[in-house]
């Protein structure tokens, strides 16, 4: 069998395929490849799990007049070519699209070619491609429950949470002689999170050990910062060992993206919620009012965050290991063990099907 894996541009579309494709490894009968960005993160992160990919030109379309717009209207169309011979030549039994622009090249050309498709939506909002999409999908696979989503083909819908790296359920928690507080923006980072934290650094840094994932727009500077010169402060731009980060954390500040919440709730760790007021829909407000309607995380808006704030949010936190513990507890059951499993099954009942 042969099944072609789509999505890219943030970690929250790519982390779910690469524990996909780490699931179909398993069985020799599969053959897969996973089609991305040419330029994308998706690349790197594919090529250090070894998983097979072929990159393609990837455009995106603006809700502003912008020049850029035509531009990537032509590189959406030259994926679009690639995006056929792709097809043609590797002639997938079945196609997995998990979100993102990247997905709409091959999309495109499923109804031509008859391939069954099955999508996956992570959040409580409908991305607009997953939207496009669900009108062609034989099955459209959640990340919550059924009652959270609106104006959908619920024939099609299946809660399966979202699909995780098996690390995430067998990494042992590590304790750190100091607590551990974890800082991440997603994989392109948060420039508001990284500004209100290098304000209380230094009282974080009395107390805390410190490990900060910025995203590469902000990592020089911050890391040419005075402040952050300190044996107990950890800075990366991005990194592929979140299992680790998120076993070893005490609390965790974070957006609100439905696979970094997923990740956290295996390792059952406590969060602070700080959604991204901009992302499509208000997806990210969305998650995290989910989140903590379930007691599993707290939530606070950029619009009334201060740094006094969210230091006394911080320090409260740290200071109530049963609040924490609780909020970890809550948090797993956002992550569902055997969804990679699941959504493989879904994957060969839609191939059988066709045949």
């Amino acid at each position: 069998m042969r099944i072609l894996l789509t999505g890219g541009g943030t970690a929250g579309h790519i982390w779910p395929i690469v524990a996909i494709a780490e699931n179909l490894k398993k069985n020799r009968r599969i053959n897969f490849l996973y089609v991305g960005s040419f330029s994308g993160l998706e690349k790197k992160v594919a090529k250090d799990f070894n998983v097979p990919f072929q990159g393609i030109c990837v455009g995106k379309w603006r809700a502003y007049f912008s020049l850029m717009n035509f531009w990537d209207l032509l590189k959406t169309l030259f994926g679009i070519i690639q995006a056929f011979f792709i097809l043609l030549s590797y002639r997938p039994n079945v196609v997995f699209a998990k979100g993102g622009f990247v997905t709409f090249p091959i999309l495109f050309w499923l109804k031509f070619f008859k391939i069954p498709l099955v999508i996956h939506e992570s959040d409580a909002v409908v991305g607009k491609a997953n939207r496009w999409a669900s009108r062609l999908a034989r099955k459209i696979c959640v990340g919550f429950p059924l009652k959270y989503y609106q104006n959908m083909p619920f024939e099609k819908m299946v809660f399966t949470g979202i699909p995780l790296r098996a690390e995430f359920f067998n990494t042992q928690v590590i304790k750190e002689e100091r607590q551990t507080i974890l800082i991440t923006g997603g994989s392109q980072g948060s420039h508001f999170i990284n500004e209100i934290i290098l304000k209380i650094l230094p009282s974080l840094l009395e107390k805390y050990e410190i490990y900060h994932l910025c995203g590469e727009n902000d990592f020089n500077i911050i890391s040419q910062n005075n402040l952050v010169q300190n044996d107990h402060y950890h800075l990366e731009n991005f990194s592929e060992n979140m299992p680790k980060l998120i076993a070893s954390a005490d609390l965790i500040i974070t957006r609100a993206g439905a696979t970094t919440f997923a990740e956290i709730g295996a390792l059952a760790r406590a969060a602070i919620l700080i959604p991204y007021p901009n992302a499509a829909a208000d997806h990210q407000t969305i998650n995290a009012k989910i989140y903590t309607e379930a007691q599993a995380a707290i939530m606070a808006t950029e619009k009334n965050l201060t740094a006094s704030s969210l230091l006394s949010i911080i320090n409260r936190l740290m200071e109530d290991e049963k609040m924490r513990l609780l909020l970890g507890h809550h948090a797993r059951q956002f992550a569902q063990k055997d969804s990679a499993q699941q959504i493989t099954d879904i994957l060969f009942e839609a191939a059988t099907y066709e045949k």
